[in-house]
């Protein structure tokens, strides 16, 4: 225990009064990197954040029994040849107009948010299948006049000596060079980033084409191959609004998780232009190439939890990832723990909410539940089948009641801030949770709420 049990109780009410009270959000520099880096060292302190290696998490992998993943086997990939996945998702387009047409659930506003947000994600990006095109293309399709990563300033040999020269240097820093991606990374506009160890066993085996994504087109798969001499990987978490996610499911929210995916592509794919341009390799990524929690928690961003997200210290479960792949000389992060496995034990809260039952009460084991889960690792697995089912039904492209509901999920108050990262360790799952729940966390708020009007009252 970290506290005595006499500052529980004053920090609890304090959390208390920071809801009923109206307190102002804290005034932070202007420097939007030093602000990114100073916020996250605070919590980390109050969290007790500790570093540790791969093998004292208590997330297994048996080496015997798992296996590189074939993308086609995800659940969006699924929606491209699975017919049972593909009946699922003709529900959605039904419900889209059946909530529009009532105005209640999700309105016609909020799908035109949701359109706005994944605008670049998804008229500009591959990062949701393929890969290697548009936003995150491997290679930079840049014209000369804008950007030194381009085909033709590849052939100038004085850039090529002032490159060399440049990699020469910070090949014996690496801790020089690590500093240069991470303040890039936070400036580009990711809220987080880490460094993990190049691992291939969490990338693909094969890559899958999605006509989904990709209307008129046909499906197609084959066997993925990255460059050689990959080195390490960068983590990317951009962190979704709090109060937009208080309407999950639907309503505003669709349009903030589309957003969090534009900012995935534009993001990783503009660091890894800078990386080209200094002379090196850089392939973006966001749900294409590689699993990202596993290099998420490699990378020292946060926790595995019971409903199979990434918890992050100061944003909880409320991000989003990406990842650039690279051969430049880094210091890489190490795996953190903050209490986040021994809380999920004993909370549920995520279980007990979830509209599908997607997520389980249970202990972790080393089987999933079906052919979009790969087993060979000891966790949490979630259906993902019910997961997607309850999207199409619900029509919303991201459900998020399980993000909304978790007690690690809070604004960036800093009372808020004394429960999450110091207080929900030592109360346990069990108190954690009924705290969590008396003080008016996780329940959902209706999309009139977030606009600041009914649709129906101005609509009739």
């Amino acid at each position: 225990m970290r506290i005595s049990a006499g500052l529980a109780l004053p920090a609890t009410l304090l959390a208390l009064l920071s809801k009923t009270s109206g307190v102002s959000a804290e005034v932070l520099n202007s420097d939007v990197v030093k602000e990114k880096e100073a916020y996250s060292k605070k919590v980390r302190m109050i969290a007790n954040v500790v570093s540790v290696s791969w093998d004292e998490l208590p997330w297994k992998v048996d080496e015997k029994r798992y296996k590189r993943f074939h993308q086609k086997y995800t659940l969006f990939s699924r929606t491209g040849w699975d017919p049972k996945i593909q009946e699922m998702a003709k529900q959605t387009p039904v419900n889209m107009i059946k909530n529009m047409s009532e105005g209640t659930h999700s309105t016609l506003l909020d799908y035109a948010l949701m359109s706005a947000g994944w605008w670049a994600a998804m008229s500009s990006s591959w990062e949701m299948d393929w890969g290697d095109w548009g936003l995150v293309s491997w290679e930079s399709k840049m014209p000369p006049t804008f950007s030194i990563a381009a085909a033709t300033w590849r052939q100038n040999p004085q850039l090529q000596e002032l490159q060399k020269k440049f990699k020469e240097a910070v090949e014996k820093k690496p801790n020089v060079m690590t500093e240069i991606v991470k303040k890039v990374a936070l400036y580009l506009g990711a809220d987080l980033v880490g460094i993990a160890p190049y691992d291939p066993r969490w990338v693909y085996t094969h890559r899958a084409y999605n006509p989904r994504y990709h209307p008129g087109e046909q499906y197609k798969e084959e066997e993925l191959k990255l460059p050689d001499g990959l080195r390490y990987c960068i983590v990317l978490a951009f962190a979704e609004d709090y109060y937009m996610q208080e309407t999950a499911e639907c309503g505003p929210s669709m349009g903030d998780i589309g957003f969090g995916y534009s900012r995935m592509a534009v993001t990783s794919g503009s660091l890894a232009e800078f990386l080209r341009a200094l002379g090196y390799i850089g392939i973006p990524s966001g749900n294409d190439t590689a699993l990202s929690v596993p290099y998420a928690i490699a990378a020292g961003l946060g926790e595995y939890s019971r409903m199979g997200l990434l918890i992050t210290p100061e944003y909880g479960p409320r991000v989003r990832l990406a990842k650039v792949f690279t051969d430049a000389p880094l210091v890489p992060d190490r795996p953190i723990r903050f209490g986040v496995y021994e809380f999920c034990q004993k909370c549920k809260k995520c279980a007990d909410a979830c509209p599908s039952g997607a997520i389980t009460h249970g202990d972790p084991t080393w089987e999933g539940y079906n052919e979009s889960n790969n087993p060979g690792v000891y966790k949490w697995y979630a259906n993902g089948e019910k997961c997607f089912e309850y999207w199409c039904k619900s029509a919303s492209p991201g459900c998020g009641v399980c993000v909304r509901v978790c007690p690690y999920n809070k604004p960036n108050w800093w009372a808020h801030e004394v429960f999450r990262d110091y207080l929900a360790p030592v109360l346990g799952g069990d108190l954690g949770k009924q705290i969590d729940d008396l003080l008016g966390y996780g329940k959902k708020r209706k999309s009139s709420e977030w606009w600041g009007f009914e649709y129906n009252e101005v609509v009739r």
